[in-house]
């Protein structure tokens, strides 16, 4: 199964197949450079997405289909890259949902997820909280932006309810700044809200759409079972802590 599209930062056409991987061999990406597999050894995040590098092979914005992935247990595949980054699709998990379901999945056992035996919290310009647990939350905080609080199961019921639907967001006031750094080249109406003023499809869409990107860094840790409640999160954010939380 595949998708193609816009990668959202790059705004290049990129192509991306997922296809069945075996037991044991993770959530791994296949790229013209080389391969790598999605975890927090290989994660270096950057502002306003998630990038994986591993030798020459470069994955950028992996976190929807990764928060995808998660969500409906699938630990076990192996994604062919046209391009170094994933196509934004219209800016939410919902197509990469939909992709796995027209593949189907396959039950290979019984995982063996990670279980945190205490919490720890991190603390930088925001902050993130790992502990024992089965939700997933963030606080969401902007000065003139977006605010509100939403924890749900994390469970595919919820994904699929609550999270997967919610688009990338990007306030009217960053987008000057944003263009002039290289990044958001192919955002468009079709797959970026533009706060305040598109139409969303919740009030709250941009703090779902927060949660979504959590959920997709958390999946950076490989099965686990957990409370994961990030604060005014982001991308560094959620590596830097999830890695001292996990060590």
């Amino acid at each position: 199964m595949e998708r193609a599209g816009i990668g959202l930062h790059g705004g290049a056409p990129v192509r991306a197949r997922l296809l069945p991987a075996p037991p044991g061999s993770g959530i791994r990406f296949r790229t013209s450079s080389g391969e790598v597999e999605a975890d927090l050894r290989h994660a270096t995040p950057e502002p306003g997405a998630t990038v994986l590098r591993a030798g020459e092979a470069v994955v950028r914005t992996p976190e929807h289909l990764l928060a995808a992935l998660a969500a409906l247990g699938v630990w076990d595949v192996l994604v062919e890259l046209e391009g170094d980054e994933l196509p934004a699709l219209d800016g939410s998990a919902a197509g990469w949902v939909e992709a796995i379901d027209e593949a189907g999945r396959v039950t290979t056992g019984p995982l063996d997820p990670r279980v945190p035996e205490r919490s720890r919290r991190f603390e930088a310009d925001g902050a993130a909280t790992l502990g024992p647990g089965g939700t997933i939350g963030v606080d969401v905080a902007y000065d003139d932006g977006p605010v509100g609080v939403l924890e749900v199961p994390a469970t595919e019921e919820a994904f699929r309810r609550e999270v997967a639907w919610a688009r990338t967001f990007v306030l009217a006031r960053d987008v000057p700044r944003l263009l002039a750094t290289g990044r958001g080249r192919g955002a468009s109406e079709a797959n970026t809200v533009v706060w305040p003023t598109s139409e969303l499809r919740a009030p709250d869409e941009p703090v779902r759409h927060k949660l979504l990107d959590a959920w997709g860094d958390l999946a950076l840790a490989g099965p686990i079972r957990a409370r994961w409640f990030v604060e005014r999160g982001h991308h560094v954010l959620h590596v830097r802590a999830l890695r001292e939380a996990l060590s």
